[in-house]
């Protein structure tokens, strides 16, 4: 997804993030889909990550509608930051039994909860409303709307 200088920001904006999110989408349903290696979620933490910061830079474009949206994906990379967190703290611990066992369940109630939000927030027709949303562009601010 290039950005092409010869549009200016909202034009960019309405072509590229459409995309973004698209790409994050699917992203999303194949680690879902797969066997949740530890490496595939660190990865899929590394894209929400990007994908949030990517649309936060077109937050003040876009109004709080789109902050709105990004409350979802803030918690899906909390979620994922606690799986990464527990998982490093295994590795550390590896011959502590009673604390692995202790982190082991933890790990398993940070990757239901995982699942859950990531169901809910794939759910409805959300990739629709995400790209329809994002493609409609930036919201004019108030200062520039006409006034009467």
């Amino acid at each position: 997804m290039k950005w092409k200088t010869s549009e200016n920001v909202a034009g960019n904006a309405r072509r590229v993030l459409p995309r973004l999110a698209q790409d994050y989408f699917e992203a999303g349903r194949k680690v879902v889909k797969e066997k949740r290696s530890a490496k595939a979620l660190h990865r899929f933490r590394i894209a929400t990550k990007r994908f949030r910061y990517a649309l936060e830079l077109f937050q003040p474009l876009y109004g709080p509608s789109l902050g709105q949206r990004l409350k979802a994906v803030h918690a899906i990379q909390d979620v994922l930051g606690k799986i990464s967190d527990q998982q490093t703290i295994l590795n550390l611990i590896a011959g502590d039994q009673e604390i692995g066992t202790k982190v082991k369940r933890a790990l398993k109630r940070s990757s239901r909860d995982f699942r859950k939000r990531w169901q809910a927030f794939d759910s409805n027709g959300q990739l629709k409303q995400w790209k329809s949303h994002l493609a409609r562009g930036p919201r004019p601010s108030a200062a520039r709307k006409k006034r009467p």
